[in-house]
């Protein structure tokens, strides 16, 4: 078995260097030094974290992949999956892709793909109508439909479900809504809400959906917010590529004050996104309130826990050594997260 040690760098907001025994690609000890003679890849002066997982994505659009697809489409995933390891992103949730792209998407290590495939929408309803007209949306008129439809995305490999809620297009009847929630939920999948106005977030509530794929940019009501929070509901941040405003800012101040969960998410491939870990996200979750600490979690162990990806955002025993070397420690300031020295997977440097 191929070992090696990665040591002298400091773990996140920890104080004295460390070692980590690396075997097959994973950490499988931790010590205070390697042993004499052992095969070491020297971090000193450096802090480590885990690499970053991107809660929300749409690796096909960003590779300008729709249906049918173009014969150079895994090629296309492929490099762009190379550009996010590269920037230190070890997996992505992606929120939005057309159904024929979903098998291509689990071919893409060390880059680790969720997918919910596309977005569940009422007829002609968001993304159909708009950047999402090549597959991005599979539109729904029945209870029926929406059954199948959640039963399809599933067995092309997709673990979770999103529904469009945009109240700028025609919407999911609320019963189709719930149908289909009802059916994800029974096929112990998590179900995601595009859902960016109040009236949009309520639809999402009844519905019985656990994560918001959005902050929402409309001014909520608090007794909404209260609700939300109650409901321990997931709420991704995206607030760069929707302006960063202060009522999105509030909204989510007011969200994780309430008792939802905050998870990193950019919207890659909304405007001015990159395949990176984008600092403008994680100034912005300052600016709303979140501590270096909790911006690190957001990006880390709670986006792992959502996609349900026990072996990333931590450095544990048993957990893929994916990891970010960085220049300062990023629990006093979140944002070198965007410019690691470099970028370690399976215990090899990128």
């Amino acid at each position: 078995m191929k070992t090696r040690w990665i040591a002298g760098g400091k773990i996140a907001g920890e104080t004295s260097p460390v070692a980590l025994r690396v075997v097959e690609g994973r950490i499988a000890a931790r010590a205070p030094k390697p042993p004499e003679g052992a095969d070491v890849l020297d971090v000193s002066g450096h802090w480590l974290c885990p690499m970053v997982l991107d809660a929300h994505v749409h690796l096909a659009f960003v590779a300008g992949l729709k249906e049918p697809l173009p014969e150079d489409a895994q090629a296309r995933l492929v490099s762009l999956s190379k550009t996010l390891v590269s920037q230190g992103v070890a997996a992505v949730l992606d929120l939005g892709m057309p159904v024929s792209a979903l098998p291509l998407a689990q071919r893409l290590a060390p880059l680790t793909v969720i997918t919910a495939g596309p977005l569940l929408c009422a007829p002609r309803g968001y993304p159909t109508q708009s950047w999402g007209a090549g597959g991005f949306g599979l539109e729904l008129d029945s209870e029926h439909a929406a059954r199948e439809a959640v039963a399809k995305v599933v067995s092309l490999g997709a673990t979770l479900v999103k529904l469009s809620l945009d109240a700028r297009f025609p919407l999911l009847k609320p019963e189709v809504a719930k149908a289909a929630a009802d059916e994800a939920h029974r096929r112990g999948l998590t179900v995601c809400a595009h859902a960016l106005e109040v009236a949009g977030v309520r639809a999402a509530l009844a519905a019985g959906v656990d994560v918001l794929a959005h902050t929402p940019a409309e001014p909520l009501p608090e007794a909404l917010v209260k609700d939300l929070g109650a409901r321990k509901v997931t709420v991704l941040s995206t607030l760069h590529a929707f302006g960063g405003s202060e009522a999105l800012l509030d909204n989510l101040a007011r969200l994780k004050g309430a008792g939802a969960r905050v998870v990193y998410g950019t919207d890659l491939g909304n405007q001015d996104t990159a395949p990176t870990v984008l600092e403008a996200e994680l100034t912005l979750l300052e600016r709303a309130g979140l501590s270096p600490q909790e911006i690190v979690h957001a990006c880390t162990l709670e986006a792992a826990k959502l996609m349900g990806l026990r072996e990333l955002g931590t450095l544990t025993e048993g957990a893929r050594a994916q990891l970010l070397v960085l220049p300062e420690d990023p629990m006093r300031d979140a944002t070198v997260l965007s410019r690691p020295a470099f970028v370690i997977v399976g215990g090899e440097r990128v």
